[in-house]
């Protein structure tokens, strides 16, 4: 799929979605070059995740200098590279499978890291990963 947005943005003449296409296909063609094996669904995901936090990262330093080039470029991109991620979970929906998680195994905030163990493959690539942690304190209190 990724591979013919590519080639439909070509067509398209849309030098910004296939410079970011290409970005990522790059990274694609890297990780199977360098492990010598074809890539997964989720190290696409996985990709495609690296790929959207840089952007946010470099968005927030735009931000600072106060680029709205750069901040409109970055925006374009996440936009972009979140089609290509599965569906995303809302935080209600993590806050009830990390209750869920939490009761059934009588956890306490002395087990943050098996709670973490435990919700991270359920939410990988469907949650901001970055935000699990928060929500885990919160609900350990």
């Amino acid at each position: 799929m990724l591979k013919k947005d590519e080639i439909a943005a070509m067509k398209a003449r849309d030098k910004a979605k296939v410079s970011i296409l290409r970005l990522v296909s790059a990274d694609i063609k890297a990780f199977e070059v360098n492990e010598r094996k074809d890539i997964s669904d989720e190290g696409i995901v996985k990709i495609i995740e690296k790929n959207i936090k840089q952007t946010k990262e470099a968005l927030e330093y735009a931000k600072q200098l106060n680029s709205e080039e750069k901040i409109a470029e970055g925006n374009f991109a996440i936009e972009v590279l979140t089609k290509y991620l599965p569906e995303q979970l809302s935080e209600e929906e993590v806050m009830g499978m990390l209750k869920e998680i939490i009761s059934n195994g009588s956890y306490t905030a002395k087990d943050m890291g098996k709670i973490m163990k435990e919700i991270m493959p359920k939410v990988n690539g469907k949650f901001d990963r970055s935000k699990v942690n928060p929500m885990v304190k919160k609900i350990l209190g």
